[in-house]
């Protein structure tokens, strides 16, 4: 049944769930609004990773304030997906700010900078971007600029202690009018896909739309029958602990390293360094993978403590997850967001913000449509969401696509066949190299990339040694005005960083107080 929508209940008070409640809120300030969860219970520790987008969401979409966010949040800024050791390939950087590696196709002699990149700078350890030079000496985005007033670098993503995060946005919903209520919904009354109604043990909830942001308990979404498209990577479980580390020592990129049987994580917050291992337990007992991890964690903790004495297994958690998505987000009037709805894998740290950004797309579509819930409003949102979840899927799966190595796992990831989608994007880095302004047979297809464009595609295949037959078969000749010009841009670039960024220790601890 459709109709307008007056009143919102959110199952769930975990990030997704709270940011989901501010966008409505923000978008549809007559909608009552409320959160209902057990806020009593302990907010998970582990780390919160994001991308760019991250950004724009809080502080443009939902208005969040930045300088007290930073205040409270006290977040770290990421430039980077650093890769320290992939494969055993050399470390190479996945950056915010990839365009400033390529010009653009209209440039003149654009091959000659294209084929030198090719050829030459891509694993360049002195030709890097703004964001990667940040990574390679340990500063933050923020400087001082030509008028004296402090100034950020804003191609960058956030690092988030979730404790901290969480409880400012629930500080947030409390100043926006978004209901908290503190209670456990144990049972779903429904009739056929429509939700009547949600019940704990003392109370009954009732809304015209609800929002499923209960993770992989999918308490709402379990009532529905909906169609899970599930994907085949095998990875499907994580170890995570905290240790301690000091402000200088803050490494301003999500660190990746390879195991035995998955990657391991390293996401510096503001309190501590938060470590992780996503493994496969088809290829892994836990046993095994813990004993892995100590030996990971022993080689990062700052300091010289050995594996004994860093970490505690009683210290180290354990999520399970399950890779795939429901092909229809929102169906009738119950909409499932975050891992209610659908998860790839932690690499490239696509799920918090992901889905704030699905969450603003709810939002702006709802009150766009004057509150009207209907089949097309429904099914214009339902085709963003599988967009992404496909978008990030591929542009996950290439980091497999191009991986080696000796264990049963890297054997099995090495021959996955990702999707036709990873398989045209190789045929067109091949053919094409880095211009993909280019018309191609099926554009359809690529267009259909959302989060991830052919750009991040290709940064991160060439580094891990994808090759284009279009540069192997044309030896182009690069000029010394080109090389010149490309080395006098990464030479400035790196004594800006030098001389005007501020460490992360510089700018809390001096600048701002905090």
């Amino acid at each position: 049944m459709d109709g307008k929508v007056d009143s919102v209940v959110v199952v769930g008070g975990g990030d997704v769930g709270l940011l989901t409640a501010l966008g409505v809120r923000r978008m549809n300030p007559s909608v009552d609004v409320s959160v209902v969860d057990d806020f009593q219970q302990e907010i998970p520790q582990v780390g919160k990773s994001t991308y760019r987008e991250i950004q724009s969401i809080l502080h443009g979409s939902l208005g969040i304030d930045e300088h007290q966010f930073i205040s409270e949040v006290k977040p770290i800024w990421k430039a980077s997906v650093y890769f320290r050791d992939w494969c055993d390939r050399p470390s190479f950087q996945y950056p915010f700010d990839p365009p400033d590696k390529y010009p653009n196709a209209d440039t003149p002699d654009a091959v000659e900078h294209y084929y030198y990149h090719y050829d030459e700078l891509y694993d360049s350890p002195d030709h890097l971007t703004r964001d990667e030079q940040i990574v390679a000496q340990g500063k933050s985005p923020w400087f001082y600029g030509s008028d004296g007033d402090l100034d950020r670098y804003d191609k960058v993503a956030y690092h988030l202690d979730t404790n901290r995060f969480n409880t400012y946005l629930r500080k947030l919903c409390h100043a926006r009018d978004v209901s908290l209520v503190n209670d456990e919904v144990t049972a779903v009354e429904t009739t056929g896909q429509r939700i009547d109604r949600v019940r704990s043990d003392r109370c009954a909830y009732e809304a015209d739309l609800y929002v499923d942001a209960t993770g992989f308990n999918r308490v709402l979404r379990s009532e529905q029958d909906v169609e899970f498209r599930e994907f085949e990577f095998p990875l499907d479980a994580a170890l995570n602990v905290r240790v301690d580390r000091s402000l200088s020592e803050v490494v301003p990129a999500t660190v990746i390293e390879t195991g035995d049987h998955g990657w391991f994580w390293q996401i510096d917050t503001y309190d501590d360094r938060d470590l992780g291992y996503v493994f496969a337990t088809e290829y892994a007992d836990e046993a095994t993978a813990r004993a892995e991890f100590r030996e990971f964690v022993a080689d990062v903790a700052p300091g010289d403590a050995d594996s004994e004495t860093v970490v505690d297994d009683a210290d180290v958690d354990r999520y399970d997850f399950d890779s795939g998505y429901y092909d229809r987000a929102w169906v009738a009037n119950c909409l499932a967001i975050g891992n209610a709805e659908g998860f790839v894998e932690p690499l490239q740290s696509t799920a918090l913000t992901a889905n704030a950004s699905l969450a603003v797309q709810f939002s702006n579509l709802l009150a766009s449509h004057g509150r009207v819930a209907d089949d097309a409003v429904r099914d214009a949102f339902n085709a963003s969401v599988r967009r992404t979840w496909e978008s990030i899927h591929d542009f996950v799966g290439v980091h497999y696509e191009y991986s080696s190595g000796d264990t049963a796992f890297w054997e099995a990831m090495e021959s996955l066949d990702v999707s036709s989608r990873v398989d045209q994007i190789a045929e067109e880095f091949d053919r094409y190299g880095y211009d993909w302004n280019v018309d191609v047979a099926d554009p359809s297809r690529l267009a259909e990339l959302k989060v991830f464009a052919l750009p991040d595609f290709y940064t991160v295949m060439r580094n891990m040694g994808a090759t284009s037959e279009f540069y192997e078969t044309n030896d182009f000749d690069v000029s010394d005005d080109v090389a010149d010009e490309r080395d006098r841009f990464y030479r400035q670039t790196e004594q800006r960083v030098a001389d005007d960024h501020l460490t992360v220790e510089e700018l809390y601890r001096g600048i701002m107080d905090f």
